[in-house]
């Protein structure tokens, strides 16, 4: 199978979980902020990361792990053997969707661009927020910029101390 046609096949099979880890998540009152279905050096992992307005803990990554397991046992749609990680975001949160940069807007954080002719970029500011699909953010030198959004190809939030 083609590169392509495996990461086609991956974000199908994190598509077809992604509703049922939401479902999930929801009774244990906490939102999925991705999932993902990977290969990790010859083994597969399906991972998930959730959260909530307070942050969470291991006993609520434990029991989203053990129920979606259980019910992605019953439905079987998984062919390859997976390891199921459930976890938090972390510190340095990744902002995968545009709610993120709203609600993240005054923090810190380090984004990476889409490698272009000259490669990637590396923009380190205090995000601003989203506009009509370009990031706001203020670089550290002091300059404002908008950077569209389909530029972007990673965000994360930096950890300050």
């Amino acid at each position: 199978m083609s590169t392509e046609k495996q990461r086609a096949a991956n974000e199908g099979i994190a598509g077809q979980v992604r509703p049922i880890a939401e479902r999930v998540a929801a009774r244990i009152g906490c939102e999925v902020v991705s999932v993902r279905y990977l290969s990790d050096g010859g083994s597969w992992v399906l991972r998930i990361v959730i959260d909530t307005d307070g942050g969470v803990n291991v006993d609520q990554c434990a029991k989203l792990s053990r129920q979606l397991s259980a019910i992605l046992d019953v439905e079987d749609f998984i062919e390859a053997a997976y390891n199921l990680e459930v976890s938090s975001p972390g510190l340095d949160r990744e902002l995968l969707v545009a709610v993120d940069f709203e609600r993240y807007s005054g923090q810190r954080i380090r984004i990476q661009t889409v490698p272009g002719p000259e490669g990637s970029t590396v923009l380190r500011g205090k995000l601003r927020g989203i506009e009509a699909g370009n990031v706001l953010l203020d670089l550290e030198d002091g300059e404002r910029i908008e950077l569209p959004r389909s530029s972007v190809s990673e965000a994360r939030l930096e950890i300050e101390i």
